[in-house]
C-alpha cells in the first residue's frame, strides 16, 4: 500500500462522481414510469389464491420494493436524484459567490468593519433553519406556484441566509493575508485594492475556497433533512386529507425520507431505510471528499512551505 495515499478524498471523489452521474441520467435510468403503480391483484401460487397488495417487498421486480401506494422507490430515487444533488450545489454556489465578495471586499478594508462584525455576531447564535421554515411554510404546502419557482425561491432564500457564514470565513482568511510582506510590499509599490484582490489574495484562497464548498454541501443537505422531518420538501409538499399525509413533489431525497418516516417501526422497514441509506450515502460522500481535500491541501502546504 503507499504511503500516505488519501483514502478519503479518492473514496469521496468516486461518490461524488456517481452522484453526479445519477443526478443527470437517474431519471432515465428509472426501471418505471413516475406515475407507475402496483395495484391489488390476485396470484395463484402453488395452486392456491393469494392477494398480492402494497407494499412489496424488495424482489426481482422491484429491487427496493414498493411504498404503501405501490410506488417503486428506485424510481422515486432515480426521479428526486437531480433534486438533491443540484439544487444542493446551487444553493452552495449562491452561498460561495455571495460570500467570497463580501468577504473579500470587507476583509480588505484598513479598518475593522464594526457593523459586518456586530452581523456576523448575530447572526452565528441564529439557526438558519428558524427563517427558513417560516419563510416556506405559508408557500410550500400544496403550493399554487410552479415546482420551478420553488425550487428557485428555496435557492435564492437558503443562499443568501447562509452567506453570512461563508463571508466569515473568506474575511477572517483576507485579513490574514493582506498582512503577508508580499502583499505590504505591492501596497506599498501602488497597487490598488482590486489588484490586490485578484492577484494575491484569490489565488492563495482558491483551496480554502473548494473546502467551503463541499463543507456547505453537507450543511444545506443537513438543512434539507431537517426540513424534511417537518414535512417541507424542496419544490413542494403535497398534503392529502383523511388521513393527512405530507408527500414530495419532486421526490428528493430528505422529502421522501421526511414522508416516510413514519414506517420506522413498521413493518415495512425497507420503506424508510431505502431513502434513508440513500441520504446518508449522499451526505457521506461530500464529507469523505471535504476530509481528503481538507488533508490533501495540508500535506502539500507543508511539502512547500514557502507557497
Amino acid at each position: 500500500m503507499q504511503k500516505g495515499f488519501n483514502w478519503s478524498l479518492w473514496t469521496g471523489s468516486i461518490l461524488v462522481v456517481l452522484l453526479l452521474i445519477l443526478g443527470v441520467l437517474g431519471p432515465y435510468m428509472a426501471p418505471y414510469e413516475l406515475d407507475y403503480q402496483e395495484k391489488l391483484r390476485n396470484e395463484v401460487v402453488n395452486g392456491k389464491t393469494i392477494i398480492i397488495a402494497p407494499p412489496l417487498p424488495p424482489s426481482e421486480a422491484h429491487w427496493l420494493g414498493t411504498d404503501k401506494w405501490g410506488y417503486d422507490l428506485l424510481t422515486l430515487l432515480l426521479h428526486g436524484a437531480p433534486y438533491t444533488v443540484f439544487v444542493t450545489l446551487a444553493v452552495a454556489a449562491v452561498r460561495l459567490l455571495i460570500g467570497t465578495f463580501l468577504g473579500l471586499y470587507i476583509g480588505i478594508q484598513d479598518k475593522p468593519q464594526r457593523w459586518w462584525l456586530a452581523i456576523e455576531n448575530a447572526w452565528s447564535y441564529m439557526p438558519i433553519f428558524i427563517p427558513v421554515y417560516f419563510l416556506l411554510k405559508g408557500i410550500n404546502i400544496n403550493p399554487l406556484t410552479p415546482t420551478s419557482t420553488l425550487v428557485l425561491f428555496f435557492i435564492v432564500l437558503v443562499g443568501v441566509l447562509g452567506a453570512p457564514s461563508v463571508a466569515s470565513s473568506i474575511r477572517q482568511k483576507t485579513e490574514q493575508i493582506k498582512e503577508s510582506q508580499y502583499v505590504l510590499a505591492a501596497t506599498s509599490l501602488g497597487a490598488g485594492r482590486e489588484q490586490i484582490i485578484f492577484r494575491h489574495i484569490l489565488p492563495h484562497l482558491k483551496e480554502q475556497i473548494i473546502i467551503i464548498l463541499v463543507t456547505e454541501m453537507v450543511a444545506i443537505m443537513t438543512l434539507m433533512g431537517l426540513l424534511g422531518m417537518f414535512d417541507l420538501f424542496v419544490g413542494g409538499t403535497k398534503m392529502t386529507m383523511d388521513p393527512v399525509l405530507f408527500h414530495s413533489i419532486t421526490h428528493e431525497w430528505a422529502g421522501l425520507l421526511g414522508a416516510y418516516r413514519g414506517f420506522v417501526y413498521s413493518n415495512y422497514t425497507w420503506i424508510f431505510l431505502t431513502p434513508l441509506v440513500a441520504f446518508v450515502i449522499a451526505i457521506g460522500s461530500f464529507t469523505l471528499l471535504a476530509k481528503g481535500l481538507r488533508e490533501k491541501f495540508e500535506q502539500t502546504y507543508h511539502r512547500t512551505p514557502f507557497i
